[in-house]
């Protein structure tokens, strides 16, 4: 009997040492993670155009970000230019495809610099370019 567990120990000793360890190197969900995350920061300003473009709020899900610039003379300055896509009612067109670029003149204090829209074509399908927030369980 201690021969046989012997063996198996051996076994797996030997399978182990042969066999690479795998460590998990997709950072997709950590990145898609902090991209919601800042688009949640800076919904305040995605309100803002929205309001100012429709004069009302619209519903609004988060589609990419473009571009992220920083300014290389100051810390903690960056130019954001994100999209993401409005319809009425619960999830019903017309669908606006809204492109934001934001900066922030401090740590705090974010504006908006440009907004450009375009309306959607009614075979255009929004959610190839948008995606649904990241939840880890």
């Amino acid at each position: 009997m201690k021969k046989f567990f012997l063996l198996i120990c051996f076994i797996t000793l030997i399978t182990i040492s042969i066999s690479p360890a795998k460590a998990e190197t997709d950072n997709s969900h950590y990145d898609m993670m902090l991209e919601d995350i800042v688009y949640t920061f800076l919904s305040p300003l995605q309100s803002k155009a929205i309001k100012d473009y429709f004069g009302e709020m619209y519903l609004s899900d988060f589609c990419k970000f473009v571009g992220v610039k920083t300014k290389p003379d100051q810390a903690y300055r960056y130019e954001i230019t994100y999209q993401f896509v409005t319809y009425e009612r619960a999830i019903m067109p017309p669908y606006h495809l809204f492109t934001l670029k934001v900066e922030n003149k401090s740590l705090t204090n974010w504006i908006i610099k440009d907004v450009k829209v375009r309306k959607l074509a009614e075979n255009e399908d929004y959610t190839k370019i948008c995606r649904k927030p990241m939840i880890i369980r």
